[in-house]
């Protein structure tokens, strides 16, 4: 892992940033995201005011589903990632993106983490699929072509989903949540978007500096959490 950097104190305008960002996220929350999102953020009482204290909110996550958030310098290699999922641990960028540019970070920041993933870790269920994710790809970080097959499961799965819901088509990935931009994209007639394929999802490449062009739609959160077997299986 990534050696862990002493926490970031942000400063006035960092946590401006923070506050702009939450801000803009308004109407997503509440009309266009999976409800564990926002039940997330309230339980672990994540606001719009300043970037959290990362103790105070891992001391609330860890009390509803044992994880907790780990401060990291930037992007985590998949080898380290997948071992942190395993052990109960979510890497969260030590900065936050430059205010001028608030739609975009070159590295997952402390927004894109906190911010968008750590709610959906205060759902049991869900934080207990995301541990056995990183225990089922973690034996095969030392095998590049298989660990990529699992990158990109985390990517189209967990980053850039689409969800059924009783109310709709919600987001329930984290990239989408945690950006206006790219859930407006993703909503829209704009990408192409597949049932649930495990097989075409292990092939298909995805680029990190454009909106994503290609989305999955899951039925159900049960068809997501049954998928681990059925991909370790398909391996080749």
């Amino acid at each position: 892992m990534t050696s862990s950097p002493s926490p970031h104190h942000f400063t006035a305008l960092e946590n401006e940033t923070w506050s702009r960002l939450f801000e803009r996220q308004h109407h997503s929350r509440l009309h266009q995201i999976h409800p564990m999102f926002n039940q997330g953020l309230k339980a672990l009482q994540i606001s719009e005011h300043c970037v959290p204290d990362l103790d105070t909110v891992n001391a609330r996550l860890m009390n509803l589903t044992g994880y907790k958030g780990v401060w990291v310098k930037g992007h985590e290699e998949p080898k380290s990632f997948f071992v942190m999922l395993k052990n109960g641990e979510f890497p969260i960028g030590n900065f936050i993106r430059d205010p001028a540019n608030l739609a975009y970070t070159p590295e997952p920041d402390v927004f894109h983490d906190l911010y968008g993933h750590l709610p959906f870790l205060a759902n049991t269920d869900y934080a207990n699929f995301m541990r056995a994710f990183g225990e089922v790809a973690s034996p095969f970080i030392h095998q590049p072509e298989i660990c990529r097959q699992f990158e990109r499961l985390f990517w189209f799965a967990l980053e850039f989903s689409l969800i059924k819901t009783p109310e709709g088509i919600r987001v329930l990935g984290a990239g989408l949540a945690s950006s206006t931009a790219e859930t407006r994209f993703a909503l829209s007639n704009e990408p192409k978007v597949h049932t649930f394929n495990l097989e075409k999802i292990r092939t298909l490449e995805f680029r990190i500096d454009e909106f994503q062009k290609q989305i999955f739609l899951i039925e159900q959160l049960s068809d997501l959490y049954q998928c681990l077997d059925a991909f370790k299986k398909g391996i080749q």
